[in-house]
């Protein structure tokens, strides 16, 4: 790593907004190139900075936390973070970025005072994008990011803030909405493409245990519990895999083995519905119903597998 600071155990130079905002704004941007007394500078600062990578290659460490930064990488860099980019001088292209600086009171004046990235979602424009569950983190990446989806973006923020034409505030302060907003929507992409092999394994377990216990009591607490996880990302992680909750993933499980007993059974009709997990016979005749569009004794008259005369139709 050479003179990379892994370890902080110097007192870290803090870059403030008046060392970079014009008077009376809470927004600046420019290109690595314009500033390269920053480049390979560990700091820390009192806004949030968020960086796309132009070209070239950079180890981008964060505190103790070391990754590499490559063309079409985005990161964001909350208040207080001590963290540098260091340029690889062995990569073919300079490494060149650009730096998004802003205070969240940039959005709304109600966040004056705010420091985190996360804490927009105190905003009125972005608090439907902040899950409570979702934190950001010390840093965040994103890597391999389609220039069509930010690098435009941050061009467009670029020319207006150096052309300074009238009502330019304005249009970056769009611009930068609409970046937050296609940010937010990666993450989600993101998250749902990296349900890992691990997680659906889990999944796996719990509805192996729901076929096999389905004429039983369960709730998705006994089955997170089980799998030693909290009931509120389990019954999210359950509904990310099989696209419906416990307990509706449950009664289907029930009907399906109810329509098996009725079209191969002489069973009663009342005995099949305790069987099948079922308190009550009324619930379990409109669940069916509900299911299947006949009730059970239709559906066993239908089925034609079983004698009428030995069962309860």
């Amino acid at each position: 790593m050479g003179d990379k600071q892994t370890e902080i155990n110097e007192e870290v130079p803090v870059l403030t907004s008046e060392n970079f905002f014009r008077p009376g704004e809470s927004v600046f941007i420019h290109i690595s190139d314009d500033y390269p007394d920053f480049v390979g500078v560990l700091h820390k600062h009192t806004f949030i900075e968020i960086v796309y990578v132009i070209s070239g290659q950079a180890t981008h460490v964060v505190g103790n936390h070391q990754t590499t930064a490559s063309k079409g990488d985005l990161f964001i860099i909350n208040y207080d973070t001590p963290h540098a980019f260091y340029g690889d001088k062995n990569a073919k292209e300079p490494f060149i970025n650009y730096d998004l600086l802003f205070t969240p009171d940039f959005f709304d004046s109600s966040m004056i005072g705010a420091n985190h990235f996360e804490t927009l979602g105190s905003s009125f424009l972005f608090y439907s994008l902040f899950p409570e569950e979702q934190r950001i983190g010390p840093d965040l990446q994103l890597s391999g990011s389609s220039y069509n989806i930010f690098g435009e973006l941050f061009n467009k923020i670029y020319l207006e803030y150096n052309n300074r034409e009238k009502g330019y505030i304005h249009i970056i302060r769009a611009y930068v909405v609409e970046l937050i907003i296609k940010i937010f929507r990666k993450m989600d992409k993101l998250s749902c493409d990296a349900i890992s092999h691990k997680q659906k394994q889990v999944v796996n377990t719990a509805l192996e245990y729901l076929h096999n216990n389905f004429s039983t009591h369960v709730t998705l607490e006994d089955l997170a519990s089980k799998i030693f996880l909290s009931k509120d990302y389990f019954g999210r992680l359950f509904r990310d895999v099989t696209g419906m909750p416990v307990s509706t993933l449950l009664q289907q499980i029930r009907i399906e083995e109810a329509c098996k007993l009725l079209a191969t059974s002489d069973r009663k009709i009342v005995d099949i519905a305790e069987y099948c997990g079922f308190n009550d016979i009324k619930s379990f005749y409109n669940a069916f119903k509900k299911a299947n569009g006949l009730t059970p004794g239709e559906y066993r008259n239908k089925s034609g597998s079983v004698s009428l005369s030995t069962a309860e139709k």
